[in-house]
């Protein structure tokens, strides 16, 4: 592993927020960039804002990179997770009172938008956290309390907090994990085994630095109706990982407080990337050999002997 270089500073965060999160890292080959969405934490009496810009980072020129903001239209509003698939660029978005959470389809050169996914039978869903998509088109997300309890911007819940299973194809959904069964209190970030098969999901509990199992990566065997055979794959020892990640080599990377934890194939904790005192990594991405990481603080990459799946 070379040296872990920052590549950009992120402005202060705003009087009324408690903290800013910098979420949803997806890689557009057709655009040469990285997309990621900026989140605001607000202050107790406070709502999270709707902002109409994400964060771009410019890999044209990979030696220099260049990070912007770009305008979606329509806006997201409070996008979070993302991921890239067939030509587009898809945000799970927590939504607020007026626009409901959902799936949002982004076009990486236009940025254009289109909503494509964003109820349950006429349910709105909570807070969509996160999402991921296999080869053939089945679509992954999960779906917590933190548009109501963390960002006091949502309606109250009308569905348990859970994983869902979209068929792109069919257009079927159902809940395949979740508050229902007991089995996930507050589920956030997902990723896919290199060889699809497997599911890893983290688990954030009340809070971030809850005591009480909330700091846990499972993991699932993937079937052809949804999901089955949790098992705890990872515990961390230092607030909980959020974003998390595959390489091709079966690793796994969960950002934690002061850097990314990377673990084997079997969960064993083979090493930590540190990110800069006081900061906090939040997501991260593969483009070929370099690790890009978005901290609340900074961007920062690294490269790796290995590689995104």
């Amino acid at each position: 592993m070379k040296e872990l270089e920052v590549i950009f500073d992120f402005p202060p965060k705003p009087s009324f927020a408690r903290r800013q999160v910098h979420d949803g890292t997806a890689y557009s080959p057709e655009a040469k960039a990285i997309f990621f969405a900026e989140l605001h934490v607000p202050q107790p009496g406070y709502s999270a804002d709707s902002m109409p810009w994400v964060w771009r980072v410019d890999l044209s020129d990979a030696r220099n990179p260049n990070t912007t903001k770009v305008y979606p239209t329509p806006q997201l509003t409070i996008p979070n997770g993302a991921t890239y698939h067939n030509g587009s660029i898809f945000w799970a978005q927590e939504g607020n009172v007026t626009m409901p959470g959902g799936v949002v389809k982004m076009d990486p050169i236009t940025l254009k938008t289109e909503t494509v996914q964003n109820n349950f039978y006429g349910h709105r869903y909570n807070s969509p956290n996160d999402i991921v998509i296999t080869k053939d088109g089945m679509t992954f997300f999960t779906d917590g309390y933190y548009g109501k309890d963390n960002f006091n911007s949502s309606v109250d819940p009308q569905l348990a907090n859970g994983v869902w299973r979209w068929d792109q194809r069919t257009g079927n959904i159902r809940q395949v994990a979740g508050a229902a069964e007991q089995a996930l209190f507050n589920p956030n970030g997902l990723a896919l085994s290199s060889t699809e098969d497997r599911l890893f999901i983290t688990n954030r509990g009340n809070s971030s630095d809850n005591p009480a199992g909330g700091r846990t990566i499972y993991s699932y065997d993937i079937t052809t109706t949804g999901i089955r055979n949790r098992e705890i794959f990872a515990y961390v020892d230092s607030g909980f990982p959020d974003g998390i990640k595959t390489d091709r080599d079966g690793r796994v990377y969960g950002g934690v407080t002061g850097g990314v934890d990377v673990f084997d194939r079997h969960g064993v904790l083979i090493g930590r990337i540190k990110v800069a005192n006081g900061d906090v990594a939040v997501n991260m991405i593969f483009v070929g050999n370099w690790f890009y990481i978005v901290g609340r603080d900074h961007i920062y990459r690294v490269m790796l002997n290995t590689r995104a799946v």
